[in-house]
């Protein structure tokens, strides 16, 4: 997730973290060549757009409920939204 960094000093604190996931996150930021704090915010990061993929895939799904909520009426599943394109292309002006 390729976000740019905050204007201002956005700060989240978070409490009662087991001993062993700070010697997981430690670890990982080791070998990750970042601080720890870097490293948290990695993992944020990389789990939130995790998230929102999964949120748009599930929006994907919006078609299906609009067809429950249309409940056969609307456009049926053999016709199109956009008209049938035209076989005749138009003459392009190129100015010469």
């Amino acid at each position: 997730m390729t976000t740019k960094p905050a204007e201002k000093g956005n700060t989240i604190t978070i409490r009662k973290m087991s001993d062993e996931n700070i010697a997981a996150l430690k670890q990982a930021a080791a070998e990750n060549n970042r601080s720890m704090e870097a490293q948290a915010r990695s993992v944020l990061e990389d789990y939130l757009a995790q998230y929102v993929s999964r949120r748009i895939l599930s929006n994907a799904d919006l078609v299906q409920e609009m067809w429950k909520l249309l409940d056969g009426e609307g456009l049926g599943p053999d016709e199109d939204l956009v008209p049938p394109r035209d076989k005749y292309m138009r003459p392009v002006d190129l100015g010469e």
